[in-house]
């Protein structure tokens, strides 16, 4: 009998953590496992998944996710609910109040927010013992994470983001051809960045780096590729540094491979990040990448190996950065060939084996505490 699985996530929106159950929910072998998607808010344009998905129509703090998510359980019979992110993580633990399953809480990343993050710590504090396990992407959240819950016994499984080897591969992308469909000089040095616009993510310090570089914005064009609440405010920095012909706000991309593609360079100015899946990506794609000292990014970017891992997080320091790698061609060579080679493992085969193993030790203990109280 197939383990019927309902995947509770905030939205599905173009970012890490939905990219992440679209690739975990389409490599599960189907002959073992049944997935449904539940996303609590439906947005302008939607990640599509392979799978039964069910869009909540209520705003994003709704308390009837709740009971949405107890009436999806009992109508598909779901045996275990897999919660992705803040908001559904908090429904999902309150849900189970109203329905009992067994319940995976995993840990993207809303561990280190601040402000709004407090919230969700205190739920995951007062709540998580309702959990039956917890998946981590990197070690440094499953730490936060178990400094959080506090219950040793809580099983904590560390299961890596990965990426789509077919979709982020070189040769399917002509690097002339996407640089001349950006307007981009061949001879420029391009620095890239590709995330979601908001503090947590840094792109005002890649900025205010780029102004540092000043001195030769002739050598350097900066694409920052992504969208969110802080595009205008990013957009009014650059103008009024002066770097309008020197930093490009793209907009939202879907396909982020065929832009990396365009990239000489990558940066990860992320002030918190738990993986880092962005890094992950620009070394598959042979771009040499400078990432902050936060969160999981030091895990995953071996500093003088894989890439460049900043001491401290700075606009002068990533800007000293940026400047090495373009001065230095043999290291940015064997920065972007060992990473490649690195980033071969992380095609998610290992991922989805952890957690289909996670899904069935708890549908396991489920059936013999069942026969035990028969």
């Amino acid at each position: 009998m197939k383990i019927r699985v309902l995947h509770v996530i905030d939205h599905l929106g173009y970012g890490g953590a939905p990219f992440v159950v679209k690739g975990i929910v389409e490599r599960m072998p189907a002959e073992r496992v049944e997935s449904v998607v539940c996303a609590l808010r439906p947005n302008r344009k939607s990640l599509p998944i392979n799978a039964e998905v069910i869009t909540l129509k209520g705003f994003k703090y709704s308390p009837a996710a709740i009971c949405s998510i107890a009436r999806i359980c009992r109508k598909h019979r779901i045996d275990i609910v897999h919660a992705h992110l803040q908001k559904a993580v908090i429904a999902s633990l309150l849900a189970t109040y109203l329905c009992r399953r067994r319940l995976i809480l995993h840990e993207h990343g809303p561990i280190f927010r601040r402000g709004a993050g407090s919230v969700y710590r205190g739920f995951i504090r007062l709540l998580g013992s309702r959990a039956d396990a917890i998946i981590a992407n990197s070690e440094a959240a499953k730490s936060a994470v178990q400094q959080t819950v506090r219950r040793a016994e809580l099983p904590v499984v560390v299961v890596p983001n990965f990426v789509d080897l077919q979709q982020f591969d070189c040769d399917r992308y002509d690097r002339t051809s996407v640089r001349e469909s950006l307007g981009l000089d061949p001879n420029k040095c391009v620095v890239g960045f590709v995330g979601r616009l908001d503090r947590a993510k840094g792109a005002d310090l890649l900025v205010e780096a780029a102004a540092l570089l000043r001195d030769q914005e002739d050598a350097y064009r900066f694409l920052v590729v992504g969208d969110g609440s802080e595009r205008d405010r990013l957009d009014a920095q650059i103008q009024k540094l002066g770097l309008d012909r020197m930093v490009i706000l793209t907009g939202l991309r879907e396909n982020t491979a065929a832009i990396m593609r365009a990239f000489d360079l990558g940066v990860v100015p992320s002030r918190r990040e738990a993986f880092g899946i962005a890094a992950l990506e620009m070394m598959r794609m042979k771009v040499p990448v400078i990432v902050s000292p936060v969160g999981g990014l030091p895990e995953l970017v071996q500093d003088g190996r894989t890439g460049v891992t900043l001491s401290e997080l700075s606009p002068a320091a990533i800007a000293q950065a940026i400047r090495r790698l373009r001065e230095d061609a043999a290291l940015r060579e064997k920065l972007s060939r060992s990473a490649f080679e690195y980033s071969a493992s992380f095609d998610g085969s290992r991922a989805v084996q952890q957690i289909v193993e996670v899904y069935e030790r708890l549908v396991s203990a489920k059936q013999q505490g069942d026969a035990r109280g028969a």
